[in-house]
């Protein structure tokens, strides 16, 4: 169980272009299931709109990570596809990629 004052993961925002980025997250096991993913992604999200300038963000999950996907989807992202990514066995992985536009 976390403890005040722990860090309990880390979320990155990375520009791809002027007005894109890439949302990405990782929290520890301990504390998956209370929402802490979506509240920070929701945060970032007005940053990236707003402060940022950005007009667009994505995210991208292992399927094997579906909880991920609802956090995503209750920040306000919605699916748009797959994406094969590498491995570590040289095999590629079909992620789920989200996406969202500026309102």
């Amino acid at each position: 169980m976390a403890v005040e004052g722990e860090l309990i993961g880390r979320l990155a925002l990375r520009r791809r272009n002027p007005v894109l980025a890439t949302l990405s997250y990782i929290l520890r096991v301990d504390t998956w299931g209370n929402g802490y993913a979506t509240e920070a992604a929701k945060h970032v999200v007005q940053f990236a709109f707003t402060t940022a300038g950005l007009n667009r963000l994505e995210a991208m999950l292992h399927p094997a990570n579906p909880a991920s996907g609802h956090a995503l989807a209750k920040a306000g992202f919605t699916r748009t596809g797959t994406c094969d990514r590498p491995v570590e066995d040289g095999n590629a992985v079909p992620n789920r990629v989200y996406g969202m536009q500026k309102p």
